[in-house]
């Protein structure tokens, strides 16, 4: 190599560069880290907040259930035919028996009153003083429990809520079911949680009176306020936390506070972590930021030398041969760099014809591939819509526009998944048009095209928004009702039967009164949908059998031994 083209060290822009990237590296590294450090410890405390809120939620869930199971579990009993007799001596039985006993803990009483408020019977074991409940007895209504708030015995400082129902009897009228709740069924699931480590939850009522604590001795022997733990000016209705928050108890330590409020149930669940617990997070993320920053300065050094090893000392070589292979038959167009002598000025230099090429190439090539892209685009969105089409082609009936009975199996299925969630009932109405044979046969098949349309037509006017209705095969058609009873589906059913019979199809010059015959069922999950739905159809073949025209309920005492059991065969033989 000739001595014009050997670079001196100090000329050098590599080493020059190399000299500002160790000094970049090493201030970006020391920055990094302390950035990282306390970007760390404020991530660990979202983290942690993040958390405890998550397991909050979970933890007011499950309280809300056990309350809202125990509600569940007396309107069940309300309804038993040992309850609805409100015989003395029947009710004081089934009340006292292995079967009712396990349903309700130490300290929880259930009492069942007459029409005129007057004890019938308990479940006390022994002969006691009645039990009295904080409950206003004009406030219980049918179908719908009534709740006391929260308050204590004066024998059992424990506090309890009273859970009432009405108990219905056409023959004597309507009694009373009333049972106690203790809040020891909460204590056990809270007691058995902890926030992180070391934290607890306490569990308080809207005038902020302490419903659990762990230390049970001191906080549930008597009444205490929330206040006495050292929360001043909480609002336990409308102080959820949204945000990180710390509170210093009374017994001078710091916590990091998590809190909820069922309005549903008047009980709201705070969880307390202590800040020590967090901060032994922190020590540990700091000190592994101390590491890593040691380890990258030593990284640093070492790239550092072999930097200089694998880069600066191979570059006069890297030059001599980019020389050469410049001196093809390559035309170079001159870069004007002025008197540079360093490595990236002879680079620059000779580089040059092969960066134009490239780049040209570069562009053709993105020319190519953006007339590609476009013609791709254009087909696959030619295919969407063609599987748009398709897909409105298969699940819609072509004559009336309505859902056909592919799409409406569908539906259904999608229903039966919310139902099992939400436990509502949903109702099948089963429509047949009477006499549309002839029509078909009188007027002509064009005709009775007509009246199909004019019968789906006039029925979906009459759903509400989320009801379904969808051409079941030939002149019938199935009706979905989400959230109705069989009450409200046979008032939706004549309302349909009412306002076709009241309505004319115009024909060309014709006027062509007609008629429908209707069968409604309600979901059964024992039945499943086929089996719900037929019981529809054997209502609607009841109806036209009694002379069409009107609307026949399937009531679910109709359904037999035999059709649970071949629903349940049909379940067996499909897994």
């Amino acid at each position: 190599m000739s001595k014009a083209k050997v670079l001196k060290l100090s000329k050098s822009i590599i080493v020059k560069s190399l000299l500002l990237l160790v000094c970049a590296m090493a201030a970006v590294t020391i920055g990094g880290t302390y950035y990282f450090a306390n970007r760390q410890t404020q991530m660990a405390l979202e983290s942690t907040h993040e958390a405890n809120k998550v397991h909050l939620q979970q933890m007011s869930s499950t309280l809300h259930n056990e309350m809202f199971q125990f509600g569940n579990q007396l309107m069940l009993l309300a309804k038993t035919s040992e309850i609805k007799s409100m015989d003395p001596s029947i009710s004081t039985s089934y009340l006292k028996s292995y079967n009712i006993s396990p349903l309700f803990i130490s300290g929880e009483k259930i009492s069942l009153f007459g029409r005129n408020n007057s004890l019938i019977c308990d479940n006390s074991m022994i002969a006691s003083v009645p039990t009295k409940y904080p409950i206003d007895f004009s406030k219980i209504t049918p179908h719908r429990l009534h709740i006391s708030g929260w308050y204590r015995d004066s024998d059992n400082m424990r506090p309890k809520r009273a859970f009432a129902t009405v108990v219905a009897d056409n023959a004597k009228g309507n009694g009373s079911l009333i049972a106690s709740f203790s809040a020891q069924r909460l204590w056990k699931i809270l007691s058995e949680s902890k926030v992180g480590k070391k934290g607890y939850y306490v569990a308080i009522n809207s005038n902020g009176e302490i419903i659990f604590h762990p230390d049970l001795e001191t906080w549930l022997t008597g009444h205490h306020k929330i206040s006495e733990l050292g929360i001043k000016n909480f609002n336990p209705k409308n102080d959820e936390t949204k945000n990180i928050k710390f509170y210093t108890l009374s017994n001078g330590e710091t916590y990091l506070a998590n809190y909820v409020y069922d309005a549903a149930y008047d009980i709201g669940l705070l969880s307390l972590q202590p800040k020590s617990e967090i901060d032994e997070q922190v020590s540990s993320l700091l000190l592994v930021s101390k590491v890593m920053l040691a380890a990258a300065l030593v990284i640093i050094l070492l790239i550092s030398f072999w930097l200089y090893r694998m880069l600066v000392l191979p570059m006069g070589r890297l030059i001599q041969h980019t020389i050469e292979i410049s001196e093809g038959d390559m035309e170079a167009e001159d870069i004007d760099l002025g008197k540079r002598q360093d490595e990236i000025g002879i680079l620059a230099k000779h580089f040059n014809i092969m960066h134009h090429t490239i780049k040209r190439q570069i562009a053709e090539l993105n020319a190519h591939r953006e007339m590609l892209e476009q013609e791709v685009q254009e087909r696959t969105k030619e295919l969407e819509e063609a599987n748009k089409k398709l897909d409105l082609i298969s699940r819609t009936d072509e004559l009336t526009g309505l859902p056909n009975r592919r799409d409406m199996l569908r539906t259904i299925d999608n229903e039966i998944q919310r139902v099992t969630r939400t436990r509502k009932p949903f109702c099948f109405i089963f429509i047949d048009i009477d006499h549309f044979k002839n029509v078909n046969d009188t007027y002509g098949h064009a005709c009775g095209d007509e009246v199909l349309k004019h019968v789906a037509a006039t029925i979906r006017n009459l759903l509400r928004k989320y009801d379904v209705l969808a051409r079941y095969g030939g002149e019938e058609f199935l009706t979905l009702l989400p959230e109705t009873d069989l009450e409200g589906a046979k008032i939706a059913a004549e309302r349909f039967r009412k306002t076709i019979e009241d309505t004319t199809v115009i024909f060309g010059k014709l006027s062509i009164k007609v008629t429908i015959t209707l069968g409604v069922s309600q979901y059964d999950h024992a039945l499943g949908a086929d089996r719900s739905i037929q019981m529809a159809d054997r209502a609607l073949y009841e109806g036209k059998e009694n002379g069409r025209n009107r609307v026949i309920i399937w009531e679910p005492e109709r359904t037999s031994q035999e059709d649970y059991k071949a629903a349940e065969m049909e379940r067996d033989s499909r897994k």
